[in-house]
């Protein structure tokens, strides 16, 4: 590609074109132009620059993230890729402003607890110890040096020194508790009359002119889109694993390489009575749950079923109806105490009572699976896959280089760099800019079709990558432009919207006269005789009754409390579908705080605290934001 572009230089038309840059260079000056260039950032904190590549890879891992989560419901093609780099970068610039804090606030990092933390990461370490030539070797992977991840490192903890502190300083009153229990768990009795719009669509024939105005009126919503069929060239996996054979030598060197990290860790299997108990609970609080713990404890020893203890006594519902079971875990998955405890039990042993920030424990081992090895038979698919994986990432990046530079060199087709690689030129469907089927289901093909250089000028797109080794060159071969939808297309549609906002304004005129009469003194059943609808009655109903429609528990927990004694409180509200409601609140029952069980309480205030700590850290983000200087250039990938 750089050939060619020499060789089209160096004729006539090249000369003057160095001419013309020594001219610029002349009377500008190159310092101008290595300015601009030293100045390109996503975004600068208060003099500090986040660069596009901390940008790109911050998305990345959001994407990333993103997926994991997801699993199999991850569609690429329904994720907002400008939104989730608009948040990638927000996120860049909450962190910068906490580090500056951290930073002018005195706050350090040791050596000793630098090293501490980075040799507890299980990633670098082999049986369970930190292994110095499995860190240089996994950061290398990353094209990290061990100078710029314990840089990364120290970073992150002295923000997070700042952000914990920050998050100790959050708690939560007995008397917050107790009020927000009380409200959470409230009842209310009322009484309701829906008029649904749909009784009056009948009576609604929106005429012509009527249409027609709707239609004049609404003229974008009735706009079909510029559209576009592409021919396209995809590099994947597919294309790339053709051909690829793994000898079983290749096999055999791999698994000999790769035997310390197939190694399996122990994994124990556990079950657990919880007794839930506040952190920071008084003496006579801890001694009281601790003697019912061991008093369970020793039934227990004495011959009781643990499963049927669990179920009755266990504060963690997640585990309770499974007779306590926990499944197998490694060791560190667990808080430290219950960890540890485990780890040192022997298998069908129980423990006694077992401390952690969440209570105490019961523990029973029911089973053991020891670390091991597993044979190359086991685990030979396993080993030709990522030996074919490897193969595929060298092949991808050398063919998608070939890619680039064939697609560029020969704008006006596909052909030559179908040929060059071996591809076949595939049609796509019609896309427009914001979606379509198959390749149009991805944000950045979209992007790139639709550019200038491509939509316009008739090139070949640049190779767009839309998941791992997999990549996308695009030109377009047929183009429709944007066009009014006939009113005959649409007809129908505007006809159903005019009955459906007429029949709304319809069951809203009732409505709203009925209301006029509830209020005059006619009971909701009188109201119902007469409109021929029914009144229904709704009993100490909870902010999520089964049953219930949402809209009407929303509005009926929105109310407030009746004055006194027998009287009532009347609202109408119009609903999202048309219907109108008539809703009549006649009783608020507050739920008593003496019932809130020890499990409630504390999943109750772990709730409280967390809300706290984020509302806290938010604040705190404003609020250096307010004081800092923050610039983000217009060009910046992010809306």
């Amino acid at each position: 590609m750089l050939q060619a572009f020499r060789d089209r230089v160096m004729g006539v038309l090249g000369w003057i074109i160095i001419g013309l840059i020594i001219i610029t260079f002349a009377l500008f000056g190159l310092g101008s132009y290595l300015q601009d260039q030293s100045r390109v950032y996503a975004a600068k904190v208060n003099d500090v620059e986040i660069t596009p590549s901390e940008l790109q890879m911050a998305y990345l891992n959001q994407r990333e993230r993103m997926q994991q989560m997801l699993g199999d419901a991850f569609k690429p093609g329904l994720i907002e890729e400008r939104q989730l780099k608009q948040q990638a970068l927000e996120s860049l610039i909450s962190r910068q402003l906490i580090l500056q804090a951290a930073q002018n606030g005195g706050l350090t990092i040791s050596d000793q607890l630098l090293a501490a933390r980075i040799h507890a990461i299980p990633a670098f370490q082999k049986e369970g110890k930190f292994d110095a030539e499995l860190y240089r070797t996994l950061l290398a992977r990353q094209g990290k040096t061990p100078a710029q991840f314990e840089q990364e490192m120290r970073l992150m903890l002295t923000t997070e020194q700042l952000t914990n502190g920050l998050s100790e300083t959050v708690f939560v009153t007995d008397a917050e508790l107790r009020r927000i229990f009380s409200l959470q768990q409230q009842k209310r009795s009322f009484s309701y009359l829906r008029i649904p719009a749909d009784t009056f669509k009948a009576e609604i024939e929106p005429d012509e002119k009527a249409i027609e105005a709707y239609y004049s009126a609404n003229a974008q919503r009735f706009t079909t889109p510029q559209r576009v069929r592409l021919s396209y060239l995809r590099l994947n996996a597919d294309v790339l694993s053709k051909d690829i054979d793994v000898s079983d030598k290749a096999i055999a060197d791999e698994y000999e390489q790769r035997k310390a990290a197939l190694k399996t860790k122990e994994q124990r299997r556990a079950s657990h009575i919880l007794f839930p108990l506040d952190s920071d609970a008084d003496e006579a609080t801890v001694d009281k749950v601790r003697a019912q713990a061991e008093e369970v404890a020793k039934k227990i020893r004495g011959g009781a079923d643990f499963a049927k203890l669990a179920k009755e006594y266990s504060g963690d519902p997640g585990s309770a109806a499974k007779g306590g079971d926990l499944g197998y875990f490694t060791a560190g998955t667990m808080v430290p105490e219950f960890d540890k405890a485990v780890f040192a039990m022997q298998k069908g042993e129980v423990s006694d009572p077992v401390r952690t920030q969440f209570g105490f424990h019961i523990i029973e081992l029911t089973d053991i699976k020891k670390s091991e090895i597993p044979p190359l038979a086991k685990v030979r698919d396993q080993v030709i896959k990522e030996i074919k994986q490897q193969k595929i990432g060298d092949r991808y990046y050398e063919q998608l280089e070939q890619l680039s530079n064939t697609a560029f060199e020969n704008p006006g087709d596909l052909q030559a760099a179908a040929d060059a690689l071996g591809l076949e030129v595939k049609t796509s469907d019609w896309i427009t800019a914001d979606s379509g089927p198959g390749i149009g289901q991805y944000p950045e093909v979209r992007a790139a079709a639709f550019s200038e250089d491509v939509l316009e000028s008739g090139n070949n797109s640049e190779p767009v990558e839309v998941g791992q080794d997999d990549a996308i060159v695009v030109r377009v071969k047929d183009r429709e432009p944007a066009h009014p939808t006939p009113l005959e297309d649409v007809k129908a549609q505007i006809v159903a919207q005019l009955k459906q906002e007429g029949a709304a304004e319809k069951a809203r005129a009732l409505g709203e006269k009925l209301l006029q009469e509830l209020a005059a003194g006619k009971s909701l059943g009188t109201l119902a005789q007469e409109q021929k609808l029914k009144a229904e009655k709704v009993a100490a109903a909870g902010r999520d009754a089964p049953g219930q429609d949402r809209e009407l528990l929303r509005t009926v927990f929105s109310l407030p409390r009746p004055a006194e004694e027998g009287a009532t409180v009347d609202k109408g509200v119009a609903l999202a579908n048309g219907d109108y409601l008539l809703v009549r609140l006649s009783q608020v029952e507050d739920a008593d705080p003496e019932t809130m069980s020890d499990a409630q309480r504390t999943q109750l205030k772990r709730g409280l605290e967390n809300m706290r700590r984020n509302l806290t850290l938010t604040a705190l983000i404003e609020q250096l934001r307010s004081q800092a200087e923050v610039v983000i250039p217009k060009d910046t990938d992010a809306p």
